[in-house]
């Protein structure tokens, strides 16, 4: 099943492209990561698929209901930003007051199923104003779980936790995926996407820029580190000119997607021979950075 679909989605603001084109397709069961720094076009994306605000064009498929039917829009819960809630109010109430438009016994079981699965159980009966930033962002996902979606869409969901918070956090996310639910997760916790995501996109200046699998992702930008003479640095790069290469220190080049035999072979062909030809895959947040920042050049990654 396709929970999420997009086909040429775009907004824009006056002169400004939030986001550009965009063709994605998110299926069932999984923790999707949508990353992408500060103006990327995330949040505006999200807002589109929830029916908040309306594309510029293209099309969007949102639990194979095309937007904005309520039908599909019904099976989603979401949290973007910071949730918001009366602060003189009880976290079971709060709760409550959310879930009216259900019997009174539905509403209680929703409830206090929505709170155990958070954890706020022993707090429920304390007063909003009372909680601190980690657990109203529990609360907030209660309030997302209250009906059993079958799309979870989650913008920063772990601002303000502690290091425990966030592990637990992490273990119900991969919880609810693993019971059949979506999860459409954007975060800049990018350690933390690693390990709970199945899958990631990337975007760039409202254009996605990179999408697949999360241990793909971290991988296929490898790159080869050269470690040599000092006095050799200057002239290996000139000898590696058509490949990207960046300084990482008075003896070492950084040569990004390279082969270490094939740079060694270049190296050795003028003369040059290096101490250590080391070939590093980074983790997702250096795969993430190597997409996503302006290289030496001045150039960002072509988009795709």
């Amino acid at each position: 099943m396709r929970v999420i679909r997009c086909e040429g989605l775009t907004k824009r603001y006056g002169a400004t492209l939030a986001v550009d084109r965009l063709d994605l397709t998110v299926g069932g069961g999984q923790v999707f990561g949508f990353l992408g720094p500060n103006g990327s076009g995330k949040t505006t994306t999200m807002r589109m698929l929830l029916g908040l605000i309306t594309p510029t064009a293209g099309r969007a498929w949102v639990n194979e209901r095309p937007l904005p039917d309520p039908d599909g829009l019904a099976r989603v819960g979401a949290m973007l930003e910071e949730p918001a809630f009366y602060p003189w109010l009880t976290g079971r109430r709060a709760l409550e007051v959310l879930a009216l438009h259900g019997p009174p016994p539905r509403r209680r079981d929703a409830v206090a199923a929505a709170l155990d699965r958070v954890g706020l159980s022993a707090v429920a009966d304390r007063r909003v104003k009372a909680y601190s930033q980690g657990m109203r962002q529990r609360l907030g996902l209660a309030a997302a779980l209250l009906r059993d979606p079958a799309l979870l869409v989650l913008d920063e969901p772990t601002n303000g936790m502690d290091p425990a918070g966030i592990r637990e956090f992490r273990a119900l996310l991969r919880a609810l995926a693993d019971d059949g639910m979506t999860v459409f997760l954007s975060s800049h916790l990018l350690a933390e996407v690693e390990q709970v995501c199945d899958r990631v996109a990337v975007m760039n200046r409202g254009r996605l820029i990179e999408e697949g699998p999360v241990a793909g992702l971290s991988t296929v930008r490898r790159r080869v580190r050269v470690i040599l003479d000092e006095a050799d640095r200057d002239r290996a790069r000139e000898v590696l000119a058509g490949r990207r290469t960046r300084t990482d220190g008075p003896g070492t080049l950084l040569v990004e997607e390279a082969d270490g035999r094939q740079v060694n072979e270049a190296l050795g062909r003028a003369g040059l021979w290096a101490r250590e030809i080391l070939v590093e895959r980074p983790g997702l947040e250096e795969a993430f950075l190597t997409l996503t920042l302006t290289e030496e050049d001045g150039h960002a990654p072509a988009a795709r």
